[in-house]
C-alpha cells in the first residue's frame, strides 16, 4: 500500500476542502441513488482519498459514475460533501491519463494552469495577427476580409488533431487502468452447496462492451442518470441546454466547412432569408441551428452559474470548475455579441471577433484536461458499469421520462 501525502493536498487544492471531515459513516454510499450494491461508492473513495491511496482512484472507474447530484453532501452528517470531493478526485486523477505527462502537473497546481490555458491561446492569437497584420476593410462587413478563413481554420485544425490524439492517449491509459490491462472482469460468488458460479465479462472489443456502447449512448442523450438525482435537480436544464447547445454548434460547424469548401458559399445565409428555396434555404435552416445552439450555451452557462452561487451553497466548486463554466459563457457571449455587431453593421464586429476566437482557442486548449475531457471519461465508465452489470437500476428509459 503506498500512501501519497502530496495527493492529498493536491485535492483539497483543487475543490476538496471538506475531504477531512469524512468519519466514513457511509450514509454516502446508501443514499447515492446512482451507486450500485456490488461494491458501492462513493464511501471507498473518501476513505481512499483521505488515505492518500492514488493508485487505487486512478484503477476506480466508479468515481467517473458520480453526477455529483448533491443527496450524498445533502445528508453527510459532517457536511463532508462528498460529491464536491469527488469532483477535485476526478481533476486530479485526470493528470495521471494525460499526455504529455508535463502538462498533468501543470494541471494539478491552481496558479499555473489557468496561466498555461490563457498564454497558448493568446500566443496563437498573436502570431495569427502578427502574421498577416489585418487591416479593418471598407464596406460591408466582412470578417473573412479581416482575417481570411484558412488562417483561423488551418491553427484550429492543427489544434483540434492534437487535442483528439491527447484525448484518445488518455482514454486508452484509462481503459487499460480500470480493466486491468483490458482483460475479462470475473466475479466468483459460493453457492449454498459450496459449488462456485463464475461470471465473465468481455473486455473492450467484447460483445457486452459493444451493446453497452448503445444503452450509454441513450442514457448520455436522453440525461437519464442526471434524471435521478434529486438535490441538484435545477442543474439538469443547464446540462441539456450546454450538452445540446455544443452538438448543435459542432453539427453546424460541420456544415460550415462543407459550404466553404464543397460547395463555395459563405457565410452562410440568415434564417430569416428563407424564401430563395433550394440549397440557400436548407443552409439558412442550418444558421438558425446555429443562433438556437448558441442561445442554448449561454442561457445553460448562466444557469449553470446561478446554480452553484444560490441553489447549492456547499458545492460551490474551485477554480477547476469556475474556469470551466466561464469559458463556456465567454465562448458564447463574445460569438452572439459579434454576430449582433455584424448585423448592425458595426466595425466593432473585428474586435469581438478576436475576443470571440481567443476564447474558441481557449476552449480547444482547454478540453483535453477539462469536463470535456470528463465526458469521454465518463462516457467509458457507463459502458464498463453497464457491460458489468453495476448500472443504478432505476434508469428512465424515455427522453421525456423523469423530467
Amino acid at each position: 500500500m503506498n500512501v501519497d501525502p502530496n495527493f492529498v493536498r493536491d485535492i483539497i487544492a483543487m475543490g476538496g476542502k471538506s475531504l477531512k471531515r469524512c468519519m466514513q459513516c457511509a450514509n454516502c454510499s446508501v443514499v447515492c441513488p446512482l451507486s450500485p450494491d456490488d461494491n458501492p461508492f462513493p464511501r471507498k473513495e473518501m476513505i481512499w482519498a483521505q488515505w492518500g491511496l492514488k493508485e487505487r482512484l486512478i484503477k476506480d472507474p466508479d468515481i467517473w459514475l458520480c453526477y455529483n447530484c448533491g443527496d450524498c453532501s445533502k445528508y453527510c452528517p459532517r457536511d463532508a460533501v462528498p460529491g464536491q470531493v469527488l469532483n477535485a478526485i476526478r481533476a486530479r486523477i485526470l493528470s495521471e491519463y494525460i499526455w504529455p505527462k508535463f502538462v498533468g502537473r501543470i494541471l494539478n497546481k491552481p496558479w499555473s494552469f489557468p496561466i498555461f490555458v490563457i498564454v497558448i491561446p493568446a500566443l496563437i492569437i498573436g502570431g495569427l495577427l502578427w502574421a498577416i497584420k489585418p487591416t479593418i476593410p471598407t464596406g460591408e462587413i466582412a470578417t473573412s476580409e479581416f482575417i481570411p478563413i484558412e488562417y483561423v481554420e488551418i491553427p484550429a485544425f492543427i489544434l483540434g488533431g492534437w487535442v483528439i490524439l491527447i484525448s484518445l492517449i488518455g482514454l486508452w491509459r484509462f481503459w487499460l487502468a480500470i480493466t486491468d490491462g483490458g482483460g475479462m472482469n470475473v466475479t466468483v460468488k459460493p453457492l449454498e452447496d459450496a459449488n462456485l458460479n463464475v461470471r465473465a465479462s468481455g473486455g473492450f472489443m467484447g460483445m457486452n462492451f459493444i451493446v453497452a456502447f448503445f444503452f450509454v449512448l441513450r442514457d448520455i442523450l436522453y440525461h437519464n442518470w442526471f434524471k435521478i438525482c434529486e438535490t441538484n435537480r435545477p442543474r439538469l436544464p443547464a446540462h441539456f441546454l450546454i450538452f445540446y447547445g455544443f452538438l448543435g454548434l459542432g453539427l453546424v460547424a460541420t456544415i460550415d466547412f462543407i459550404s466553404i469548401y464543397v460547395l463555395g458559399i459563405h457565410p452562410l445565409p440568415w434564417p430569416w432569408e428563407i424564401g430563395k428555396g433550394g440549397l440557400h434555404d436548407v443552409l439558412a435552416i442550418f444558421k438558425g441551428i446555429a443562433l438556437l445552439s448558441g442561445a442554448a450555451l449561454v442561457i445553460g452557462a448562466c444557469i449553470a452559474i446561478w446554480n452553484r452561487l444560490f441553489h447549492n451553497r456547499k458545492e460551490l466548486g474551485g477554480y477547476y470548475d469556475w474556469f470551466f463554466l466561464l469559458v463556456i459563457f465567454f465562448v458564447g457571449v463574445t460569438g452572439f455579441a459579434t454576430t449582433i455587431a455584424r448585423l448592425l453593421g458595426s466595425v466593432s464586429t473585428y474586435y469581438l471577433y478576436i475576443a470571440h476566437l481567443y476564447f474558441v482557442f481557449m476552449l480547444l486548449v482547454y478540453a483535453p484536461y477539462s469536463k470535456f475531457a470528463h465526458l469521454l471519461y465518463r462516457t467509458v465508465a457507463m459502458i464498463q458499469a453497464k457491460a458489468w452489470k453495476r448500472e443504478p437500476k432505476e434508469v428512465p428509459v424515455g427522453f421525456w421520462e423523469g423530467i
